[in-house]
């Protein structure tokens, strides 16, 4: 998943669901309610809609049990990996199921069961799949917070600290569980990769318990410069208007200085304090550091 192409996706978003409309609202609650965007800390989910959804929902409704239990399945057969489901979201001749992964590695992402819309029916096994990669990477980002544990866990702390020391806030948790995708998300940031990791991959899925010494080992191997992992850190405003820009460079040089977090490529990005209900992202404007080398 490439961040700069989060970032187009976004704004691209805002133009189709109102263009330059978005960006001068007042701080109105029921105002942004009308608008189908909800502040941050209010949005658990609402509204989260995929295209054509409306046709595909009473499916849904009828069939959610067995739905969940196939992205289960999909999640154990090719993946080795058990999951829980948190929503289930009616598509275009598909459910999109998101799920989420806790032992042995933890991450987000969605799985898809698909329909029979003629018959109005779930089709036939094994019409279940996923987006090309989605998983992949999910999972090899769980192996990287997994490699470096208490990294991450000091960066999980560092961000919350830096969100409420600047007046910031993060996702909630239902966000993520209901909508996200992301692989393995905090409040304030998730990671990417830039490369498959082949081999750690793999290593993954022959043995599921490998250790934490192993990982570090294959990801040294893979990628010794530290080049090829993103930690996205997002922050958004507790009111409708974005900050100088220079408070996401005084975070960006915090980040950097701390020798403490996991080591990788930082972007941060600053959004409002508004989530578009229909897609659980952010309503377009940011201001943003990248690239930012541990």
């Amino acid at each position: 998943m490439d961040f700069k192409k989060i970032a187009i996706s976004i704004v691209g978003l805002s133009i189709l669901l109102g263009g330059c409309s978005f960006m001068n609202h007042s701080d109105e609650k029921e105002k942004k309610a009308d608008d189908g965007t909800t502040p941050v800390a209010d949005y658990k989910g609402q509204g989260f809609y995929l295209v054509d959804g409306d046709k595909s929902e009473p499916i849904v409704k009828k069939n959610e049990a067995e739905i969940k239990k196939r992205a289960i399945a999909y999640m154990k057969d090719k993946y080795k990996t058990n999951v829980k489901v948190n929503n289930v979201v009616p598509a275009r001749d598909a459910a999109v199921v998101m799920v989420e992964a806790e032992e042995p590695i933890q991450f987000h992402t969605s799985v898809i069961v698909g329909f029979d819309m003629q018959k109005k029916e779930l089709d036939p096994l094994p019409n279940v799949w996923s987006e090309e990669g989605e998983v992949e990477g999910a999972i090899v980002g769980g192996l990287y917070a997994k490699a470096y544990k208490q990294e991450f866990e000091k960066l999980d702390t560092f961000t919350k600290m830096i969100a409420e020391n600047n007046g910031l806030q993060g996702y909630n948790n239902l966000t993520i569980e209901k909508t996200h995708a992301n692989g393995y998300e905090k409040s304030n940031f998730f990671i990417t990769t830039s490369i498959d990791f082949k081999k750690t991959y793999e290593a993954y899925l022959a043995n599921t318990n490998i250790t934490e010494d192993k990982l570090r080992a294959l990801f040294l191997t893979e990628d010794p410069k530290f080049e090829h992992t993103h930690m996205v850190c997002n922050f958004f405003t507790k009111k409708d208007k974005l900050p100088p820009n220079e408070e996401v460079e005084k975070i960006g040089s915090k980040i950097k200085r701390n020798s403490a977090l996991p080591k990788g490529k930082y972007d941060i990005v600053i959004y409002k304090n508004f989530i578009v209900n229909r897609v659980g992202l952010p309503n377009g404007d940011n201001i943003s550091v990248e690239d930012i080398q541990k």
